[in-house]
């Protein structure tokens, strides 16, 4: 097993860990580690999509997904059905991205244009929900729970 499939096996429990956590119990702690892992997990899909590495791609997509879809009840809890339209719509890109990248011969400009897809399904519900920066953190805006 190469080291690469093993971090991401590593990372997968721990993110289904904190899928399984968040669906039982919706906080602010569980979103923020829900966010972050998907952060982490799309950057690592970014990297293989540049290098081409489709097939190491699929693992941190589908984690971001999955982990993403658990973020729903937290929308619905907190009475902001916009942000739960904006994860189902996130949601689909994702699905949309893996299906290109299942492809027998994945078209990279089409890998690229559905992995920017992804990024502004992403950045639309972050302009309304997310405060923050690299150097302070990001959270959830105070007025949005």
């Amino acid at each position: 097993m190469t080291r690469h499939l093993a971090g991401w096996l590593t990372a997968f429990v721990v993110g289904t860990g904190t899928v399984g956590f968040a669906q039982l119990v919706i906080g602010p702690e569980e979103f923020d580690r829900a966010m972050k892992t998907i952060g982490t997990a799309v950057e690592s899909v970014n990297q293989a999509i540049g290098s081409k590495s489709y097939v190491d791609a699929k693992t941190p997509l589908a984690l971001s997904r999955q982990i993403l879809a658990s973020t729903k009840p937290w929308w619905v809890t907190n009475q902001k059905p916009d942000g739960a339209r904006m994860t189902k719509e996130a949601v689909a890109k994702l699905d949309a991205l893996d299906k290109v990248l299942s492809a027998t011969a994945v078209d990279a400009a089409a890998a690229v244009a559905a992995f920017q897809d992804v990024t502004r399904a992403c950045n639309a519900c972050h302009a309304t929900y997310r405060e923050g920066d690299q150097q302070t953190g990001y959270r959830i805006k105070s007025a949005s729970h």
